[in-house]
Protein backbone atom coordinates (compact mmCIF):
# COMPACT_ATOMS: atom_id res chain seq x y z
CA UNK A 1 0.00 0.00 0.00
CA UNK A 2 2.85 2.37 0.90
CA UNK A 3 4.53 1.64 -2.44
CA UNK A 4 1.23 2.40 -4.21
CA UNK A 5 0.96 5.84 -2.61
CA UNK A 6 4.61 6.62 -3.39
CA UNK A 7 3.97 5.72 -7.03
CA UNK A 8 0.89 7.99 -7.15
CA UNK A 9 2.91 10.82 -5.57
CA UNK A 10 5.71 10.37 -8.12
CA UNK A 11 3.26 10.46 -11.04
CA UNK A 12 1.58 13.57 -9.61
CA UNK A 13 4.89 15.38 -9.13
CA UNK A 14 6.15 14.40 -12.58
CA UNK A 15 2.91 15.55 -14.21
CA UNK A 16 2.90 18.86 -12.29
CA UNK A 17 6.54 19.56 -13.17
CA UNK A 18 5.89 18.78 -16.84
CA UNK A 19 2.93 21.16 -16.93
CA UNK A 20 5.03 23.95 -15.44
CA UNK A 21 7.81 23.51 -18.00
CA UNK A 22 7.98 25.91 -20.92
CA UNK A 23 7.87 24.23 -24.33
CA UNK A 24 9.05 25.31 -27.75
CA UNK A 25 7.74 23.66 -30.91
CA UNK A 26 9.70 24.40 -34.09
CA UNK A 27 7.97 23.41 -37.32
CA UNK A 28 10.09 23.44 -40.46
CA UNK A 29 9.35 22.98 -44.15
CA UNK A 30 12.43 23.96 -46.16
CA UNK A 31 12.13 22.31 -49.61
CA UNK A 32 15.80 22.74 -50.59
CA UNK A 33 17.14 21.34 -47.30
CA UNK A 34 18.73 17.89 -47.86
CA UNK A 35 17.75 14.96 -45.65
CA UNK A 36 19.72 14.85 -42.43
CA UNK A 37 19.50 15.96 -38.82
CA UNK A 38 18.40 19.32 -37.42
CA UNK A 39 20.10 20.25 -34.15
CA UNK A 40 18.63 22.67 -31.62
CA UNK A 41 21.16 24.64 -29.58
CA UNK A 42 20.91 27.04 -26.64
CA UNK A 43 23.00 30.22 -26.56
CA UNK A 44 25.76 28.92 -28.88
CA UNK A 45 26.08 26.11 -31.48
CA UNK A 46 28.25 23.80 -29.39
CA UNK A 47 25.55 23.66 -26.69
CA UNK A 48 23.20 21.25 -28.47
CA UNK A 49 20.06 20.35 -26.50
CA UNK A 50 17.91 18.40 -28.97
CA UNK A 51 17.81 16.96 -32.48
CA UNK A 52 15.37 15.52 -35.03
CA UNK A 53 15.56 14.01 -38.53
CA UNK A 54 14.59 16.12 -41.53
CA UNK A 55 12.97 14.37 -44.50
CA UNK A 56 12.28 16.28 -47.71
CA UNK A 57 12.96 19.47 -45.75
CA UNK A 58 10.25 18.75 -43.19
CA UNK A 59 10.98 18.52 -39.45
CA UNK A 60 9.40 19.21 -36.08
CA UNK A 61 11.22 19.78 -32.79
CA UNK A 62 9.32 19.76 -29.49
CA UNK A 63 11.54 20.72 -26.58
CA UNK A 64 10.72 21.41 -22.94
CA UNK A 65 12.81 23.85 -20.95
CA UNK A 66 13.79 23.72 -17.31
CA UNK A 67 14.35 27.48 -17.51
CA UNK A 68 11.31 29.53 -16.51
CA UNK A 69 12.33 32.48 -18.67
CA UNK A 70 12.91 32.65 -22.46
CA UNK A 71 16.34 31.60 -23.69
CA UNK A 72 18.27 32.27 -26.91
CA UNK A 73 18.15 29.29 -29.27
CA UNK A 74 19.09 28.41 -32.85
CA UNK A 75 19.39 25.51 -35.29
CA UNK A 76 22.09 23.82 -37.34
CA UNK A 77 21.73 20.98 -39.86
CA UNK A 78 24.02 18.13 -40.87
CA UNK A 79 23.04 16.19 -43.98
CA UNK A 80 23.72 12.52 -44.70
CA UNK A 81 27.05 13.41 -46.34
CA UNK A 82 28.23 15.17 -43.19
CA UNK A 83 27.85 18.70 -44.55
CA UNK A 84 27.04 21.25 -41.83
CA UNK A 85 24.66 24.09 -42.65
CA UNK A 86 24.69 26.77 -39.98
CA UNK A 87 21.66 29.02 -40.10
CA UNK A 88 21.20 32.72 -39.66
CA UNK A 89 17.94 34.64 -39.97
CA UNK A 90 17.27 38.15 -41.18
CA UNK A 91 15.78 40.62 -38.74
CA UNK A 92 14.00 43.94 -39.11
CA UNK A 93 16.81 45.63 -37.19
CA UNK A 94 20.23 47.03 -38.07
CA UNK A 95 23.83 46.64 -36.96
CA UNK A 96 26.27 49.47 -37.65
CA UNK A 97 23.68 51.01 -39.95
CA UNK A 98 23.26 47.93 -42.18
CA UNK A 99 20.83 45.04 -42.22
CA UNK A 100 21.34 42.60 -39.38
CA UNK A 101 21.07 38.83 -39.32
CA UNK A 102 21.54 36.56 -36.33
CA UNK A 103 21.85 32.84 -35.69
CA UNK A 104 19.53 32.91 -32.68
CA UNK A 105 15.94 33.63 -31.76
CA UNK A 106 14.00 33.37 -28.52
CA UNK A 107 12.24 30.26 -27.20
CA UNK A 108 8.68 31.25 -28.05
CA UNK A 109 6.10 28.48 -27.78
CA UNK A 110 5.62 28.02 -31.54
CA UNK A 111 8.15 28.86 -34.27
CA UNK A 112 7.63 28.20 -37.96
CA UNK A 113 10.41 28.10 -40.58
CA UNK A 114 8.76 27.79 -43.98
CA UNK A 115 10.41 28.41 -47.36
CA UNK A 116 13.71 27.88 -49.13
CA UNK A 117 17.08 28.61 -47.55
CA UNK A 118 19.69 30.76 -49.28
CA UNK A 119 23.39 29.89 -49.43
CA UNK A 120 25.66 32.70 -48.23
CA UNK A 121 29.22 33.74 -48.99
CA UNK A 122 31.34 35.09 -46.15
CA UNK A 123 33.60 37.85 -47.48
CA UNK A 124 37.27 37.18 -46.73
CA UNK A 125 36.61 33.83 -45.04
CA UNK A 126 37.44 30.52 -46.72
CA UNK A 127 35.40 27.67 -45.24
CA UNK A 128 35.98 23.94 -45.86
CA UNK A 129 33.53 22.37 -48.33
CA UNK A 130 31.62 20.60 -45.54
CA UNK A 131 30.73 23.92 -43.84
CA UNK A 132 28.03 26.03 -45.48
CA UNK A 133 26.55 29.28 -44.08
CA UNK A 134 22.89 29.69 -44.99
CA UNK A 135 20.14 32.23 -44.39
CA UNK A 136 16.89 30.62 -43.45
CA UNK A 137 13.45 31.73 -44.64
CA UNK A 138 11.66 34.37 -42.55
CA UNK A 139 10.75 33.14 -39.08
CA UNK A 140 7.20 33.17 -37.84
CA UNK A 141 7.54 33.25 -34.08
CA UNK A 142 6.05 34.75 -30.93
CA UNK A 143 6.29 38.14 -29.28
CA UNK A 144 9.70 37.56 -27.67
CA UNK A 145 11.42 36.94 -31.00
CA UNK A 146 9.38 39.71 -32.61
CA UNK A 147 10.74 42.22 -30.10
CA UNK A 148 14.29 40.85 -30.39
CA UNK A 149 14.22 41.12 -34.19
CA UNK A 150 13.09 44.76 -34.03
CA UNK A 151 15.88 45.99 -31.73
CA UNK A 152 19.18 47.01 -33.33
CA UNK A 153 22.03 44.59 -32.63
CA UNK A 154 24.36 47.41 -31.57
CA UNK A 155 21.83 49.40 -29.51
CA UNK A 156 23.74 48.87 -26.26
CA UNK A 157 27.24 49.30 -27.72
CA UNK A 158 27.49 53.02 -27.02
CA UNK A 159 25.92 54.53 -23.92
CA UNK A 160 24.84 58.11 -24.60
CA UNK A 161 21.72 60.26 -24.25
CA UNK A 162 20.37 59.17 -27.65
CA UNK A 163 20.78 55.51 -26.79
CA UNK A 164 19.15 55.97 -23.37
CA UNK A 165 16.11 57.58 -24.98
CA UNK A 166 15.92 54.85 -27.65
CA UNK A 167 15.94 52.13 -24.98
CA UNK A 168 13.05 53.86 -23.19
CA UNK A 169 11.05 53.97 -26.43
CA UNK A 170 11.75 50.31 -27.15
CA UNK A 171 10.62 49.21 -23.68
CA UNK A 172 7.43 51.23 -24.06
CA UNK A 173 6.80 49.48 -27.38
CA UNK A 174 7.79 46.02 -26.12
CA UNK A 175 7.14 46.11 -22.34
CA UNK A 176 7.21 42.29 -22.25
CA UNK A 177 10.62 41.89 -23.93
CA UNK A 178 13.06 39.63 -22.11
CA UNK A 179 15.74 40.54 -24.65
CA UNK A 180 15.58 44.16 -23.49
CA UNK A 181 15.55 43.09 -19.85
CA UNK A 182 18.57 40.81 -20.40
CA UNK A 183 20.46 43.60 -22.18
CA UNK A 184 19.79 46.08 -19.37
CA UNK A 185 20.90 43.45 -16.84
CA UNK A 186 24.10 42.74 -18.78
CA UNK A 187 24.91 46.46 -19.07
CA UNK A 188 23.52 47.56 -15.71
CA UNK A 189 26.73 49.13 -14.45
CA UNK A 190 26.98 51.33 -17.54
CA UNK A 191 23.79 53.09 -16.43
CA UNK A 192 23.16 55.13 -13.32
CA UNK A 193 20.88 53.55 -10.69
CA UNK A 194 18.28 56.18 -11.55
CA UNK A 195 18.35 55.21 -15.23
CA UNK A 196 17.91 51.50 -14.43
CA UNK A 197 14.98 52.32 -12.13
CA UNK A 198 13.35 54.31 -14.90
CA UNK A 199 13.78 51.44 -17.35
CA UNK A 200 12.28 48.93 -14.93
CA UNK A 201 9.16 51.06 -14.48
CA UNK A 202 8.33 50.71 -18.18
CA UNK A 203 8.12 46.90 -18.14
CA UNK A 204 4.60 45.50 -17.79
CA UNK A 205 2.92 42.17 -17.12
CA UNK A 206 4.36 38.86 -15.99
CA UNK A 207 7.93 39.85 -16.85
CA UNK A 208 7.90 42.03 -13.71
CA UNK A 209 7.49 38.86 -11.64
CA UNK A 210 10.46 37.11 -13.27
CA UNK A 211 13.63 36.21 -11.40
CA UNK A 212 15.74 38.37 -13.70
CA UNK A 213 13.56 41.43 -13.10
CA UNK A 214 13.51 40.94 -9.31
CA UNK A 215 17.27 40.29 -9.10
CA UNK A 216 18.06 43.36 -11.19
CA UNK A 217 15.75 45.50 -9.08
CA UNK A 218 17.34 44.25 -5.85
CA UNK A 219 20.87 44.78 -7.21
CA UNK A 220 20.03 48.29 -8.36
CA UNK A 221 18.74 49.28 -4.90
CA UNK A 222 22.12 48.34 -3.42
CA UNK A 223 23.88 50.63 -5.88
CA UNK A 224 22.43 53.71 -4.18
CA UNK A 225 24.52 52.96 -1.08
CA UNK A 226 27.59 51.62 -2.93
CA UNK A 227 29.66 54.77 -2.27
CA UNK A 228 29.40 54.07 1.44
CA UNK A 229 30.68 50.50 0.99
CA UNK A 230 34.39 49.78 1.36
CA UNK A 231 36.21 47.76 -1.30
CA UNK A 232 36.49 44.13 -0.10
CA UNK A 233 39.74 42.23 0.22
CA UNK A 234 40.24 39.42 -2.29
CA UNK A 235 41.99 36.05 -2.32
CA UNK A 236 45.50 36.11 -3.77
CA UNK A 237 47.64 33.33 -5.25
CA UNK A 238 48.71 32.28 -1.73
CA UNK A 239 45.11 31.78 -0.66
CA UNK A 240 45.21 34.81 1.62
CA UNK A 241 42.88 37.80 1.62
CA UNK A 242 44.50 41.16 0.97
CA UNK A 243 43.59 44.67 -0.17
CA UNK A 244 43.17 45.07 -3.92
CA UNK A 245 44.78 48.50 -4.29
CA UNK A 246 48.13 49.48 -2.80
CA UNK A 247 47.97 53.11 -1.62
CA UNK A 248 51.64 53.77 -2.38
CA UNK A 249 50.79 53.96 -6.11
CA UNK A 250 49.15 56.99 -7.75
CA UNK A 251 47.30 54.97 -10.38
CA UNK A 252 46.03 51.41 -10.58
CA UNK A 253 45.45 49.37 -13.75
CA UNK A 254 42.98 46.60 -12.92
CA UNK A 255 42.37 43.86 -15.49
CA UNK A 256 39.47 41.40 -15.16
CA UNK A 257 40.09 38.12 -16.98
CA UNK A 258 39.66 34.33 -16.81
CA UNK A 259 41.73 31.29 -17.77
CA UNK A 260 39.07 30.14 -20.26
CA UNK A 261 38.82 33.51 -22.02
CA UNK A 262 40.75 33.40 -25.32
CA UNK A 263 40.96 37.19 -25.85
CA UNK A 264 42.12 37.58 -22.24
CA UNK A 265 45.01 35.18 -22.78
CA UNK A 266 45.93 36.86 -26.09
CA UNK A 267 46.12 40.21 -24.30
CA UNK A 268 48.59 39.05 -21.62
CA UNK A 269 51.81 39.40 -23.72
CA UNK A 270 50.78 43.01 -24.41
CA UNK A 271 50.30 43.62 -20.68
CA UNK A 272 53.61 41.96 -19.81
CA UNK A 273 55.47 44.12 -22.31
CA UNK A 274 53.86 47.29 -20.95
CA UNK A 275 54.52 46.21 -17.36
CA UNK A 276 58.26 46.15 -18.07
CA UNK A 277 58.08 49.75 -19.33
CA UNK A 278 55.57 51.21 -16.91
CA UNK A 279 56.08 54.21 -14.65
CA UNK A 280 56.79 53.38 -11.00
CA UNK A 281 53.70 55.29 -9.90
CA UNK A 282 51.42 52.80 -11.74
CA UNK A 283 50.27 49.54 -10.19
CA UNK A 284 49.19 46.52 -12.26
CA UNK A 285 46.51 44.19 -10.84
CA UNK A 286 44.75 41.21 -12.44
CA UNK A 287 41.49 39.82 -11.06
CA UNK A 288 40.28 36.47 -12.37
CA UNK A 289 36.59 35.58 -12.41
CA UNK A 290 37.37 31.86 -12.76
CA UNK A 291 35.13 29.47 -10.83
CA UNK A 292 37.85 26.80 -10.99
CA UNK A 293 40.81 27.85 -8.84
CA UNK A 294 43.00 25.07 -10.22
CA UNK A 295 42.42 26.33 -13.77
CA UNK A 296 43.34 29.84 -12.58
CA UNK A 297 46.54 28.66 -10.91
CA UNK A 298 47.48 26.60 -13.98
CA UNK A 299 47.01 29.66 -16.20
CA UNK A 300 49.11 31.79 -13.85
CA UNK A 301 51.88 29.21 -13.98
CA UNK A 302 51.78 29.30 -17.78
CA UNK A 303 51.49 33.06 -18.24
CA UNK A 304 53.92 34.16 -15.51
CA UNK A 305 52.47 37.62 -14.84
CA UNK A 306 54.76 39.34 -12.34
CA UNK A 307 52.16 41.55 -10.72
CA UNK A 308 49.53 40.96 -8.06
CA UNK A 309 46.87 38.39 -8.86
CA UNK A 310 43.43 37.93 -7.28
CA UNK A 311 40.41 35.72 -7.85
CA UNK A 312 36.68 36.15 -7.29
CA UNK A 313 33.59 34.74 -9.00
CA UNK A 314 29.85 35.25 -9.06
CA UNK A 315 29.28 32.87 -6.14
CA UNK A 316 31.34 35.01 -3.77
CA UNK A 317 29.16 37.29 -1.58
CA UNK A 318 31.55 40.17 -2.34
CA UNK A 319 31.16 39.82 -6.11
CA UNK A 320 28.35 42.40 -6.27
CA UNK A 321 30.53 44.94 -4.46
CA UNK A 322 33.28 44.37 -7.03
CA UNK A 323 30.77 44.70 -9.87
CA UNK A 324 29.42 47.97 -8.52
CA UNK A 325 32.75 49.55 -7.65
CA UNK A 326 34.53 48.71 -10.91
CA UNK A 327 31.37 48.92 -13.09
CA UNK A 328 31.99 45.37 -14.24
CA UNK A 329 29.19 44.18 -16.52
CA UNK A 330 30.57 40.73 -17.32
CA UNK A 331 32.39 41.12 -20.66
CA UNK A 332 36.12 40.37 -20.37
CA UNK A 333 38.93 41.26 -20.74
CA UNK A 334 37.79 44.38 -18.92
CA UNK A 335 40.38 46.98 -17.96
CA UNK A 336 39.91 49.81 -15.47
CA UNK A 337 42.24 52.69 -14.61
CA UNK A 338 41.75 54.19 -11.14
CA UNK A 339 43.37 57.00 -9.19
CA UNK A 340 44.53 56.64 -5.60
CA UNK A 341 41.08 57.56 -4.30
CA UNK A 342 39.63 54.52 -6.11
CA UNK A 343 37.93 56.80 -8.62
CA UNK A 344 37.54 55.28 -12.09
CA UNK A 345 39.37 57.40 -14.65
CA UNK A 346 38.67 55.18 -17.64
CA UNK A 347 37.48 51.71 -18.55
CA UNK A 348 37.41 49.55 -21.68
CA UNK A 349 36.61 46.05 -22.89
CA UNK A 350 39.63 44.63 -24.71
CA UNK A 351 42.83 46.38 -25.84
CA UNK A 352 43.94 45.85 -29.43
CA UNK A 353 47.49 47.22 -29.41
CA UNK A 354 50.34 48.48 -27.28
CA UNK A 355 49.56 52.02 -28.43
CA UNK A 356 45.95 51.65 -27.26
CA UNK A 357 47.16 50.49 -23.87
CA UNK A 358 49.70 53.32 -23.63
CA UNK A 359 47.03 55.89 -24.54
CA UNK A 360 44.68 54.30 -22.01
CA UNK A 361 47.24 54.51 -19.19
CA UNK A 362 48.20 58.08 -20.09
CA UNK A 363 44.63 59.37 -19.91
CA UNK A 364 43.82 61.87 -17.18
Amino acid sequence: MKLYYLLILFIFCFTSCSKNQQQTIIKGNIPNLPDGTVYLFKDYPSNKVDSVKSINGVFKISHKWFEKEPVYIGIDHIDKKGVLRFFSFRTNAKYKGSGWGTSVFLSDSIIEIMGNLKYDTLVGIQLPPDRKPVTGPPLKAGQQTEAFYNIDGDLFDKIDSKMIQTVKEKIKKYPYSYHLLYQIRDNKNSFSPQQVDEYLKFFKGEITQSTTFKNLSAYNKKRYTEKNTSLPSLENISGEKSAILDSKYKKHLVVFWASWCGPCREEIPLLKNMYRKKDESLEFISISIDEDKNAWKKALNEEKMNWRQFIINGKDPNYEKIQMHFKLNGAIPYTVLLDNNSKILKSTVGLSSEKNLQDFISSK
